[in-house]
C-alpha cells in the first residue's frame, strides 16, 4: 500500500474511485484533488498505473498493490498534459483505460492540442485551423472544418464554375459525325460487370455474417463459464457485470451468456 509523508506544499492528484474484483477493477468516479502531502508508492509490483500524454507518450508510471477484493481511492500524480490513465493488472493485461482530457491545462503553449480548438483556446488555435471546431470568422480565411453554408469565407465564387451546363455548337457546315460503333455489346459489358460485382458483394456479406455469428456463440460459451465459475466463488451476478462491462463487453453478450448457464 502508499505510504503517506508530509511536505509544507500541496500536492495535485488524480483520485481514482474504484472496486477490485477478483484480478480486475470496476471503475466508480475520478477527481481532482489537493493535498498537503506526498504519495509514496511500492516498488514494482501490484497493478501498473500509466499516465498518457495527448502524443500518446507515457508520461509517469506507479505501482500499487490492491491486495484484497474491495473499495479503493488511487491516488495518481497529476500532470496538465495527461490525456488518459491506462490501467494494468498483475498479469499485465489493460482492463481500464480512462480519459483525463477535461483535467488538462495546456491552453496558452503555442500548441493547439488535439482536445483543444478556436472555442476553448484561441490562443493555441486561430481562426480557420483544423481543429474540429467550425468558427465561421469572416476573415478571408476557409475554415477546413466549415461547409460552405456555414463559412461565407468558403462559398464565395466558388459555386458558379460547377452549374453552368456544357453545349455543343453544330453548323450546317460541320455536320455531326457517326461514329457507327455498336453500343449494345458495351452496354452488356457494363451489364455483366455490374452483376459480378454484387454477387462478390453478397459473398462477402454472407461470409462476414457467418464469421461474425461463429464469434458471437465462442464469445458467449467463454462468458458463461466465466460467469458460472465466479456465481460459485461467492460474486454477486451484479459484480461480474460490472466487471464485464468494464472489460468491454456489451449488454447483449452478457445477457446470451446469462441466459445460457
Amino acid at each position: 500500500m502508499a505510504l503517506i509523508v508530509s511536505t509544507a506544499n500541496a500536492e495535485k492528484y488524480f483520485v481514482l474511485d474504484v472496486n477490485r474484483i477478483l484480478d480486475s477493477l470496476t471503475f466508480n468516479s475520478i477527481s481532482l484533488r489537493e493535498i498537503d502531502k506526498t504519495i509514496k508508492y511500492a516498488e514494482k509490483s501490484g497493478f501498473l498505473i500509466k499516465t498518457i500524454s495527448f502524443e500518446n507518450a507515457d508520461v509517469q508510471k506507479i505501482y500499487y498493490n490492491m491486495s484484497e477484493s474491495k473499495n479503493y481511492l488511487v491516488y495518481i500524480p497529476y500532470n496538465e498534459n495527461a490525456a488518459r490513465i491506462e490501467i494494468y493488472n498483475t498479469k499485465n493485461s489493460k482492463i481500464m483505460d480512462i480519459d483525463v482530457s477535461s483535467f488538462s491545462n495546456t491552453c496558452g503553449n503555442k500548441i493547439c492540442e488535439e482536445h483543444e480548438s478556436y472555442e476553448s483556446c484561441t490562443k493555441d488555435c486561430p481562426s480557420g485551423a483544423k481543429d474540429d471546431f467550425c468558427d465561421e470568422v469572416k476573415d478571408g480565411v476557409c475554415d477546413p472544418d466549415c461547409s460552405p453554408k456555414t463559412d461565407a469565407d468558403c462559398g464565395e465564387g466558388k459555386l458558379e464554375a460547377g452549374n453552368g451546363s456544357r453545349s455543343v455548337t453544330t453548323t450546317e457546315s460541320e455536320p455531326i459525325k457517326q461514329t457507327g460503333l455498336p453500343e449494345e455489346p458495351q452496354a452488356k459489358s457494363k451489364y455483366l460487370i455490374w452483376i459480378l460485382s454484387a454477387s462478390a458483394v453478397i459473398a462477402a456479406i454472407l461470409l462476414f455474417l457467418f464469421l461474425k455469428k461463429r464469434k458471437e456463440n465462442q464469445v458467449v460459451n467463454s462468458l458463461r463459464q466465466y460467469i458460472s465459475e465466479n456465481i460459485t466463488r461467492g460474486f454477486t451476478l451484479q459484480q461480474i457485470k460490472d466487471t464485464l462491462f468494464r472489460e468491454g463487453y456489451t449488454e447483449k453478450e452478457v445477457q446470451k451468456a446469462v441466459r445460457a448457464i
